[in-house]
């Protein structure tokens, strides 16, 4: 059986920001391993990304932590959101 990438998706977090990119990129598929800027973001796409976090999420990630993996910055967001917890 195979499964979509936001059935793949390590966390919540990752799932959230794949709807996001998706949206924000109109792609179909977002896998953990792409980058932001390698499947169509730019910087105006990041600042809209980033006040979407920030809103949605409770967490402020910086541009150029946006430019990553999905993976990556899902698990940048956990870890700010567990540091705001502790």
């Amino acid at each position: 059986m195979n499964q979509s990438p936001e059935e793949t998706s390590t966390s919540d977090t990752e799932a959230k920001l794949a709807a996001w990119w998706k949206e924000l990129l109109g792609v179909e598929v977002v896998r953990p391993e792409d980058h932001f800027l390698e499947i169509g973001g730019n910087s105006l796409m990041a600042t809209v990304l980033s006040n979407r976090i920030e809103s949605e999420l409770g967490v402020e990630v910086s541009m150029v932590e946006l430019f990553d993996t999905l993976r990556a910055v899902a698990t940048l967001c956990d870890e700010l959101l567990q540091e705001q917890t502790a």
